[in-house]
C-alpha cells in the first residue's frame, strides 16, 4: 500500500485515538475519528479541524487503513458497530491491550493471556481484513515521536501479513520508531504482555513517557 496519502479510518476517541489522529494529519493523510460521543471532541477539534468526525461504520469504511483504538475490553462490540465486513481487504492497526482495571488507582491485569491475545481475535473476527499488532507498547506521549533523550525506541509488531507489516513499519518508522517484526498475529500476547510491563513500571515509578530499546549489540 502507498503510504502516502492514505484515508485513515480511526476508531476510538480517547487520548490514543486523538494522537494517532493528529499524527497522520500532520503526514497529509485524510483522517476520520469514529466516535460514540462526537461532543468529547469538540475542543480538540478546534486544533484539528480538518479530522472528520463518524460513527464507527462510517470511520471503517472511510479508512483505506483502519486504527482500531478503542478500550481493550470492548473491540467485540466496536467490530459489530463497524460491521465486519466494512474492514475487508484493508490493514488494520490493533493498539489495544485487554486491561481490566478493578480499583481505581491500582495496576489493571489482562483479560486474555498466553497463548491468546486482543490482536489474534481481531484477526479471528476480521478474517478478511490483514491485522497487523503494534503502537501498543509504549504510551501515547511518543506514538507520533519515538525519540527519546536517551535515545530512538523500538516498536514491536506481528501480523500475518507481510505487506501489511511492510505499510505499519514504514508508518513507525516514519514517526521515528526502530521496528522489529517478531512473527504471526499468534504472537500478538508478546506484546501485550509487554505493554503490561510497561505499565507496572508507570505504576511503581509514577513515570508515564518511557519506552523500550532492543540493543543488539
Amino acid at each position: 500500500m502507498n503510504t502516502k496519502n492514505m484515508k485513515i479510518g480511526i476508531l476510538g476517541s480517547g487520548v490514543v485515538g486523538q494522537t494517532l489522529a493528529s499524527g497522520f494529519l500532520a503526514n497529509g493523510h485524510e483522517v476520520m475519528i469514529g466516535t460514540l460521543e462526537p461532543d468529547k471532541l469538540a475542543e480538540w477539534l478546534k486544533k484539528n479541524g480538518e479530522v472528520k468526525v463518524g460513527n464507527f461504520e462510517e470511520t471503517a469504511t472511510f479508512g483505506d487503513l483502519v486504527v482500531l483504538a478503542v478500550k481493550g475490553t470492548v473491540i467485540e462490540s466496536a467490530i459489530e458497530r463497524a460491521r465486519a465486513d466494512s474492514f475487508d481487504r484493508k490493514i488494520i492497526i490493533d493498539v489495544t491491550n485487554p486491561l481490566v482495571f478493578e480499583k481505581e488507582g491500582q495496576l489493571p491485569h489482562l483479560s486474555t493471556g498466553f497463548p491468546h491475545s486482543n490482536g489474534e481475535k481481531v484477526q479471528q473476527l476480521l478474517p478478511k481484513a490483514k491485522v497487523v499488532k503494534a503502537f501498543n507498547i509504549a504510551g501515547s506521549a511518543h506514538f507520533t515521536n519515538a525519540k527519546l533523550q536517551e535515545g530512538t525506541a523500538d516498536m514491536f509488531i506481528a501480523g500475518n501479513d507481510s505487506e501489511a507489516k511492510k505499510t505499519v513499519t514504514e508508518i513507525a518508522s516514519g514517526w521515528g520508531w526502530s521496528v522489529t517484526d517478531i512473527g504471526d498475529i499468534t504472537q500478538a500476547y508478546l506484546l501485550e504482555s509487554l505493554a503490561m510491563l510497561w505499565i507496572r513500571y508507570a505504576f511503581l515509578n509514577n513515570h508515564w513517557t518511557h519506552a523500550f530499546k532492543l540493543l543488539k549489540k
